[in-house]
């Protein structure tokens, strides 16, 4: 298990993880190498690819609830202060 595991299990997600994985996206290039080739070698690079962007689907959904969270309270927050103030100037 690699320090990423045990931390991508924690449930806290940031934006700097988010930009990190994307970053680290394999980017496909024309180069000779001596990595053994085969259905396993492949599988693997596979499984771990589809858990990055796993990670990074659930990231953005994270940081879209915790957005919307965010706003809908912020406009609460000034109808709120908005009412309290007519309630005032009523009396």
């Amino acid at each position: 298990m690699t320090k990423d595991f045990s931390r991508a299990a924690s449930g806290v997600v940031t934006k700097a993880e988010r930009d990190q994985r994307i970053a680290a996206r394999p980017k496909p290039r024309a180069e000779l190498h001596l990595t053994p080739q085969g259905w396993e070698t492949n599988e693997v690079r596979r499984q771990i690819d589809q858990e990055s962007e796993s990670r990074i689907r659930h990231i953005d959904e994270r940081l879209k609830a915790a957005r919307e969270n965010f706003e809908n309270g912020h406009a609460r927050a000034l109808l709120r202060g908005r009412a309290k103030g007519d309630f005032e100037r009523g009396r």
